[in-house]
This record gives structure tokens, sequence and C-alpha cells, in this order.
């Protein structure tokens, strides 16, 4: 019983990054980007494509902190896309 509010605070976090359309855009945006990415890899050279570029610029800056490039893309997607998703909330609330 003391696990509701818990995870309601959960919830109200998890809507931010998937629950609007500018945050689902986002998120298929950098997922169109890995996919191309580990494509191009498995038919090129691994060093004679910038495929990489894109998902790693989309979800700047935290990925070009982390020392391991997909995990530094998905959690830099993540933050990302509750960013977007706490601008989009409140500039539907601001009308």
């Amino acid at each position: 019983m003391t696990d509701a509010p818990a995870r309601s605070h959960a919830r109200s976090w998890l809507r931010f990054p998937i629950d609007n359309w500018p945050s689902r855009i986002y998120l298929l945006l950098v997922a169109a980007a890995v996919v191309f990415f580990l494509v191009d890899q498995s038919v090129t050279r691994p060093d004679a494509s910038f495929a990489a570029i894109y998902m790693l610029i989309l979800t700047a800056p935290i990925s070009l902190l982390a020392s391991i490039p997909l995990i530094g893309v998905a959690v830099g997607a993540l933050l990302n896309a509750t960013l977007i998703g706490a601008l989009a909330h409140l500039a539907r609330n601001r009308r």
C-alpha cells in the first residue's frame, strides 16, 4: 500500500518523455539514427562512415560526455526527451 505514492511519482516523471508528441517524434528520430548506425556498421567497414555522428548529435551533450557511446546515446535520448516533454507540458499549460 505504501508503494502507490512512489509509483505515482515515477509515473508522473515518465509522462514527460513518452506522453507527448514532441518527445515521441524526438525519440523516433533517435531510434532511426541508431538503426541507421547499426545497419551501416554491418554493411561497411567500421571507419568508412560517419553514421555515428547522427545519433551523437541528436543526443548531445550527454552522449558526447559518455565513455560508452550507445549507453550515452540512450541516457542522452531519455534526458533530452524528458526536457522536451517538460517544455511541451509547460507550453501547453501556459495557454
